[in-house]
């Protein structure tokens, strides 16, 4: 469904995640735009305009006065369980991860997470989805050949990050990890006597031994940001909106 006559994507920094609604039964599209306000020709300040498409209403929202002085960081929010995720700083140009800022997709709030790494450099973490969980991948250095992988988890109502696996692999393949945090990751976990690891990233789609961690192989792919998994279903989701077509 082409969505048309939209008030979005008109500003010098656009953001946007895609999620399901499922106590609604509803698929929403969420805008996030930077304008830039000027006084003789000088930028004085940054505004942010929220901007929610409803699939079931066939409609837009727009909020304005929502994340002041917060700065998204990847253009695309992952989501995972209800929620979209992005990692955000306080800088128009500062792409050092300072929180997590979560939008829930149901009740259309907003919310913070800590990350997991402290006092180390935040430039080199990027978010991502391990299975159904929201991750972390950090590579500490631009010699490092290893990173680190995170995954937040619900311990009986308290969400906690556990760091799940290190993966390995030469240094050429490194420089990848340290593309722009703008883009993320989704890994998979095959199912196999092994658990071979399956890692998509900005063009990359890299397999991991399962039981060694180590680099197995790398297929070059089109596009920039990687590639999602997903379930198929029977159910037509234009049914949703009463609509026969789009």
């Amino acid at each position: 469904m082409k969505l048309l006559n939209s008030p979005w994507g008109t500003s010098f920094n656009t953001k946007y995640g895609f999620g399901y609604d499922d106590s609604r039964d509803d698929y929403k599209a969420l805008f996030i735009d930077h304008y830039h306000d000027f006084n003789n020709g000088e930028v004085y300040s940054v505004r942010v305009v929220v901007t929610i498409y409803s699939l079931r209403n066939d409609s837009w929202k727009t909020l304005h006065d929502q994340l002041q002085g917060i700065f998204l960081i990847n253009h695309s929010g992952k989501f995972v369980n209800g929620m979209i995720y992005w990692i955000a700083s306080t800088g128009i140009d500062d792409d050092d991860a300072r929180n997590i800022i979560s939008f829930d997709v149901a009740n259309e709030t907003w919310g913070s997470l800590e990350i997991p790494i402290h006092g180390e450099d935040h430039s080199n973490i990027k978010l991502g989805v391990v299975g159904s969980d929201l991750a972390v991948l950090y590579t500490c250095h631009i010699c490092a050949t290893t990173s680190d992988v995170w995954i937040l988890k619900d311990c009986r109502g308290n969400m906690s990050w556990t760091k799940r696996f290190t993966i390995e692999y030469p240094k050429y393949v490194v420089l990848y990890m340290f593309s722009s945090p703008n883009f993320t990751f989704s890994i998979h976990l095959r199912q196999s006597n092994k658990g071979d690891i399956i890692l998509s990233i900005r063009g990359l789609i890299i397999l991991f031994d399962g039981s060694t961690k180590k680099l197995e192989h790398i297929a070059a792919v089109g596009g920039y940001n990687p590639a999602e998994t997903y379930a198929e279903s029977i159910v037509n989701p234009l049914t949703i909106s009463g609509k026969n077509s789009a």
